[in-house]
Formats: C-alpha cells, structure tokens, sequence
C-alpha cells in the first residue's frame, strides 16, 4: 500500500534540484540590475530584499531535498519497498541536488575558490554515474563509507555557504580594529569543508575504479 513513497521521495529530491537552479537563476539575474548606476537607492534596496528571497528558496528547496535523502531510505526500509528502480535512481538524485547547488554557489558567489572544488565534484559524479552503468561495475560500485563521509561534508559546507546568502547577502565589514573577521573565518572553514569534499570524492572515485579493475583480473 505504501510501497510507493521510497520511490515519490526520490523523485522529489530531483525537482528540488530543479528549483535550487531555478531559484539560483533568478538570483544571479538581479546581479546586473544591482549594479546599474541608474538606480536609486530605494530601488536597489529592493533588488537585494528579492535577491535575498532567491537565496532563501534555493536553500529552503535544498534542505528540503536533504531531507527527502534521509526519508526515502527509512521509508524503503520500513515499509519494506526496496526497488531496483528505487537504488538506481537514489544516487542520481543526490548528485542532481548537490550538483545545483555547487551551480548555485558558484553563480552567486563567483571565486575559483568554489569553481574548482565544484567542477571537481561534479566531474567525479558525471564519471561515476556513467560507471554505474558498465555491467563490468555491477554490484562493486556501491556506497563505501568513505564516501558517506564525502556527502556529509558536502552537505555540510553547501548548507553553510548557503546560509549567509539567504540570511545576510552583503556580509557586515569589522566594526573596528584590525585582524580577521569572525565571518571571513566561518566561510573559511566551509570553503575549506568543500575543498575536502572534493578530495574525498576523487579519492573514492579512484577506489572504485581500483575494485573494478581488480575484479577483472
């Protein structure tokens, strides 16, 4: 009877990343009107309130979306609905979500500090999910947990460059004195989350790819 909502949770998780890109779309569509000199104050004023709108429905559509995550797989199980179409899509739908988000951040936050960490991630997922298709790959490339650590701190250090976007679009400068603000630090321990993000995703990326050519031999 309720064998259905594993997989409908699934599914949702894949049109939650649609409207992270959407809304991340929409954002970076204000950029231009931002900084238009011809614009008064008041004008701008409510360009950024809109801009900060986006951000929070992207980030609203990606913690909705995590949760979905955590929701299909204890619902396959207590419900006992597991399904091959349900396993085949899960991983599919995690890197849509996160793949639309690294999107997201880069479009808004516009640093190679982002760029080369989501290209690095995202290029990993495109590869593995062509592997999965290899019949060479059939039962070896599955979940490690290694790479469970990989989409923990990516989910981590996403929701957290997410976060001031949608709360706090134009961070505050020091009030006063030198040194490094308390906010420059937190952004830095998140990009550097991301960073590490990446590097697991390369190196479990290898670990699959080792376990297939052993199996082979």
């Amino acid at each position: 009877m309720f064998a259905w909502i594993p997989n409908a949770l699934t599914i949702s998780r894949c049109v939650f990343a649609a409207l992270v890109l959407f809304a991340a779309f929409k954002a970076s569509g204000i950029e231009p009107l931002l900084a238009d000199a011809g614009v008064t104050g008041l004008e701008r004023q409510r360009y950024a309130t809109f801009q900060q709108l986006w951000h929070q429905f992207g980030l609203l559509a990606f913690i909705s979306g995590m949760l979905t995550d955590f929701l299909d797989g204890w619902a396959a199980r207590a419900f006992k609905a597991e399904s091959r179409f349900g396993v085949w899509l899960d991983p599919i739908a995690d890197k849509l979500l996160v793949g639309a988000a690294l999107i997201a951040l880069a479009l808004a936050l516009k640093t190679w500090l982002i760029y080369i960490p989501a290209a690095l991630i995202l290029a990993r997922d495109v590869f593995m999910t062509w592997l999965r298709t290899r019949p060479e790959a059939a039962g070896i490339v599955a979940p490690s947990r290694l790479a469970k650590w990989k989409t923990a701190a990516e989910m981590m250090a996403i929701t957290g460059l997410m976060l001031p976007l949608a709360l706090w679009p134009i961070p505050e400068a020091p009030s006063g004195g030198d040194g490094l603000h308390w906010s420059a630090l937190v952004t830095g321990a998140l990009v550097l989350g991301l960073w590490v993000a990446a590097a697991l995703s390369l190196l479990t990326g290898a670990q699959y790819v080792k376990a297939i050519k052993g199996s082979q031999r």
